[in-house]
């Protein structure tokens, strides 16, 4: 890894002005670009990236939702870094309404991430005012269709598309979200359905014995999880993203006060550590309903849908060491390595695209809430880690 001289570092840091990155954020939460209409926010993007010097493609692979691309071309020899991030959001509802409050950016879509996708712009710039030169390429990207359920992923799948074929051939990505630390690994994740059907037609309750009614069996899958629940608080934890997680959020039975439900369903989220995948969790609930099903004569369906398996990349990657060694040169503390319960597209990127990837981001408190906000001297401290951080990882000249 290449280590920056002291006055390389001092120069970065004084070509990253503060005060622009956030008044760019505060203009690009302005842009409404909410999930599925997204093109405002990637066209806010092309403008930001075009006013700092670089060239831009649009990939219009979705009408009016493009994907934002920017190569910075090395002299050779280095490795190839790609930073990532998504322009859409979730809807803006009731949150606040854009605005500067003192050392705060508030607004939808400041922490979730668009300040980030600023602050990535603004310190890549940096290297040029800098007078540093890379050896390896850097690509910046945007990304649509990031939030669920409006989007599918669209954007980080068609990323992966071009990781695959190396039209992008990015050997680490940093995704610019999350907090000011070294996110390096999460849990995988999937939506779980659980149907029961009991094959006979629906009919008045009073015809019924409460005992054989089939919403009974309900309470028994429920009891079940909390002995799966159980057995995973006891069980082993993954140093950085803890343990295996099971969660009901939906539970759906009958369709009248006094009508014999022949048909229930229960929804809810499945995590799992490294070395686990989405088929192994599938198997264990599907066993479950087995059992359920001998006894009570129910017929179960169980369907795993959303699934992200998990990531991991190693402490000792040469990425992380860069993101390490640009934390501590900034703010004189090295940063944390970190890992989530939460899902993202380094799940995606890590195992569909084969690209080693962590995440380095200003701020991971108020994302999705009414009272979403970011920290303009966080977002200038992720702009000289990512300047710092690509030097030392596709080296300089």
């Amino acid at each position: 890894m290449e280590q920056l001289t002291a006055q390389q570092r001092l120069a970065i840091s004084e070509a990253v002005d503060a005060e622009a990155i956030a008044r760019d954020t505060l203009d690009f939460v302005r842009v409404t670009s909410e999930t599925g209409d997204e093109g405002p926010g990637s066209a806010f993007l092309v403008d930001l990236l075009q006013r700092q010097g670089f060239d831009v493609e649009e990939d219009d692979f979705l009408p009016g939702r493009p994907n934002v691309y920017t190569r910075i071309p090395g002299v050779g020899g280095g490795r190839c870094l790609a930073f990532n991030g998504h322009t859409d959001t979730i809807p803006v509802g009731a949150c606040h309404a854009p605005k500067r409050d003192g050392e705060w950016i508030l607004g939808r879509g400041t922490e979730d991430m668009k300040g980030g996708l600023v602050a990535m712009v603004h310190g890549v710039a940096a290297l040029a005012k800098a007078g540093i030169q890379l050896q390896g390429d850097l690509w910046l990207t945007g990304v649509v269709g990031h939030e669920s359920p409006v989007g599918q992923k669209e954007g980080p799948k068609r990323l992966i598309e071009h990781l695959r074929s190396r039209r992008i051939p990015a050997e680490a990505i940093v995704i610019v979200e999350g907090p000011c630390a070294v996110w390096s690994a999460s849990l995988g994740s999937a939506v779980f359905v659980v149907t029961a059907h009991a094959d006979r037609e629906p009919i008045h309750t009073i015809k019924v014995p409460y005992a054989d009614n089939p919403v009974r069996w309900l309470g028994a899958l429920l009891s079940a999880f909390d002995v799966m629940e159980e057995g995973f608080a006891a069980g082993t934890y993954h140093p950085l993203c803890g343990r295996h997680q099971l969660n009901v959020g939906m539970v759906r039975a009958g369709d009248w006060f006094n009508r014999l439900p022949v048909e229930w369903q229960v929804t809810g989220t499945r995590r799992w550590t490294p070395g686990t995948t989405c088929a192994d969790a599938q198997v264990e609930l599907q066993a479950v309903c087995t059992d359920l099903a001998q006894r009570s004569g129910l017929r179960f369906e169980v369907e795993m849908t959303h699934d992200r398996e998990p990531f991991e990349t190693p402490a000792d990657h040469p990425l992380i060491a860069a993101l390490l060694d640009a934390g501590e040169s900034d703010r004189g503390v090295r940063p944390e390595i970190i890992g989530m319960g939460l899902v993202g597209d380094a799940n995606l990127y890590a195992n569909d695209g084969g690209v080693s990837t962590v995440y380095y981001g200003p701020q991971h408190e108020t994302a999705h809430s009414d009272e979403e906000r970011v920290s303009a001297e966080a977002l200038a401290h992720c702009a000289r880690v990512y300047a710092m951080a690509a030097a030392g990882f596709c080296g300089t000249v």
